[in-house]
């Protein structure tokens, strides 16, 4: 499969994103057996990488693809990826990374596990460096240069500009065996610390594309003028709040301009703002929704290998104790209720489409919101909660 779309996909890629290759020379002597650890931020970026890199990548990938009819055969028996259930800790997966780089392989992880929401890289750094020293194969760290502000997470439009892969740095056997813990957690923070905000700092590259605020509730879930939750709105660049009126407009290089009551110039401090807004409020809230309820547009629950539709229509309520749904029924007949204790689940996930997954019980559920809400206020809650105890 390599050979045969590599000339064909691959330059479609390095022309539609202008994609760029640098440090090259960094890691063609490791063709395998060998890790590669890369940042994630476009849906693209295992493509991103495979299309330069020198050898062949077998990627970790989340265990949902794998249910995709087509995608799944591919992924499984042409690309051979290894499947990893996102928010679980996944020992055959483990197992299967190990067994691949005993065969020899280059094996590409992204240990986030997950696309950043905001340009800035979640701190894995102690899970990194304890695999790094596990797998004792050499480990190429990438940073992905790009990937981004040419199609946020939550963005709806994607925009017009370069994508750069670049291998940052590779650490042999010899050298993280020659570490401390303490070293090697420090030299992997600033392998993997990669932050789309410093970098445009310095780049100051426009990324331009039509309606490129809209989509943005999704990761602005709380105003931080009047503090009102599920108020955001975004219509082309500007953002609005709908509760206060404090409005911001978002340019080309996703700094925040023409505030009026917003305190922020970059998304990764607004989201900041929620992220402690959620830590005071676990703290001083007491019974009752943390949030306006949510309406949402598909309720699914796992059954075997498949997932079955549920319903297509309810109300999510959530509080400090976890989900409580409403689903709609025929006029005449009692309401349907289900509740989720946050201490019952064990993971959870947003995927594709802003789909949340989570697993209660030993069962498997998924929904999604209407356009417009934040899964993200959700999963963040229900991690501040773990966290707690």
């Amino acid at each position: 499969m390599r050979f045969l779309l590599l000339p064909f996909y691959g330059s479609y890629l390095r022309l539609k994103y202008h994609l760029k290759f640098e440090g090259g020379d960094k890691a063609v002597p490791f063709h395998g057996p060998a890790v590669v650890f890369a940042n994630h931020a476009h849906t693209l970026d295992p493509f991103f990488i495979s299309a330069v890199y020198p050898y062949h990548i077998r990627w970790v990938a989340g265990s949902y693809l794998f249910k995709m009819k087509g995608v799944g055969y591919l992924l499984r028996n042409w690309v051979r990826c290894i499947p990893k259930t996102q928010g679980r800790n996944d020992l055959q997966t483990i197992r299967n990374i190990s067994e691949a780089l005993k065969n020899g392989d280059i094996v590409g992880v992204f240990p986030e596990g997950t696309r950043t929401w905001d340009g800035d890289m979640m701190d894995i750094t102690t899970g990194t460096a304890k695999l790094a020293r596990l797998f004792k194969v050499p480990v190429v760290f990438i940073h992905i240069r790009g990937g981004f502000p040419s199609r946020p997470r939550w963005a709806d439009k994607e925009r017009k500009g370069p994508v750069t892969v670049e291998v940052y740095r590779t650490l042999t056997p010899e050298e993280i065996a020659s570490m401390d813990r303490e070293r090697l957690e420090q030299v992997v923070s600033e392998c993997l610390g990669f932050s789309n905000d410093v970098w445009q700092d310095e780049a100051r590259i426009p990324y331009r594309g039509a309606r490129r605020a809209e989509g943005i509730e999704s990761l602005l879930y709380q105003c931080p003028c009047c503090g009102a939750y599920s108020s955001i709105r975004a219509s082309g660049d500007r953002i609005v709040c709908s509760r206060c009126g404090a409005h911001a407009v978002l340019n080309d290089y996703d700094r925040l301009v023409e505030c009026g009551g917003i305190g922020f110039s970059k998304l990764s401090q607004w989201h900041s703002f929620e992220r402690q807004g959620l830590e005071k409020l676990f703290d001083t809230h007491a019974d009752g929704p943390v949030f306006p309820i949510d309406k949402g547009v598909l309720f699914q629950k796992g059954d075997g290998g498949r997932l079955v539709d549920f319903s297509k229509s309810f109300f999510l309520e959530t509080d400090l104790r976890g989900l409580h749904f409403t689903f709609s029924v025929p006029s005449g007949k009692e309401a349907v209720r289900a509740d989720y204790d946050f201490r019952s689940i064990s993971s959870m996930v947003i995927n594709a489409r802003q789909t949340v997954e989570f697993f209660h019980d030993g069962g498997l559920f998924r929904f999604r919101l209407e356009k417009g809400a934040s899964p993200l206020k959700i999963w963040e809650l229900y991690n501040l909660v773990q966290s707690r105890g």
